[in-house]
């Protein structure tokens, strides 16, 4: 819904599914530090063929996040601690965070402050104005009728074309 408002921007969907990317392996500051000037992860994979270097090329990161226990979901959690690797080698601040976070009931504000925790606080992307579009639906395709969704996500789609210097 967003992303359609986005027509003359390079917007590149990333899918990580389930299992795909394992969490940090916990290496030493030395051996992250290691591979991160080597472009490398010590698991590899998607996050090193894929993800590490779509992060690296953006100037902004959009985080689909479905909330089914108030908490940001695992797979991409292991994808926040894997960034470890490239935060060694380069700077985040000029790289804004933004999110969609959809709930089944209530919790949104919860997935909201995780991310503005890890990604913000602890890795320096910058955080702009009104960051995050939350909605309730609970049922596959329920958010297509919920009560202004459309001008909502073209607001949103607005905001991130002024916070960003694309």
């Amino acid at each position: 819904m967003v992303s359609k408002h986005l027509e003359r921007y390079d917007v590149r969907e990333l899918l990580i599914e389930a299992g795909e990317v394992k969490d940090c392996h916990g290496c030493s500051f030395k051996l992250c530090t290691h591979y991160g000037k080597n472009n490398r992860c010590f698991y590899g994979g998607i996050m090193a063929e894929e993800v590490l270097p779509a992060i690296a090329e953006s100037d902004a990161i959009v985080w689909l996040c479905p909330n089914y226990n108030d908490a940001v979901a695992a797979n991409l959690t292991a994808v926040i601690n894997r960034l470890t690797v490239l935060y060694r080698q380069m700077s985040f601040h000029e790289k804004s965070v933004f999110a969609v976070i959809v709930s089944g009931n209530s919790g949104s504000d919860s997935i909201a402050k995780q991310l503005i925790g890890a990604l913000n606080i602890n890795k320096g992307f910058r955080l702009p104005p009104y960051f995050s579009i939350m909605a309730i639906a609970n049922d596959p395709r329920a958010i297509f009728e919920v009560e202004g969704i459309e001008e909502k996500s073209k607001d949103f789609a607005q905001n991130m074309k002024m916070q960003t210097k694309c």
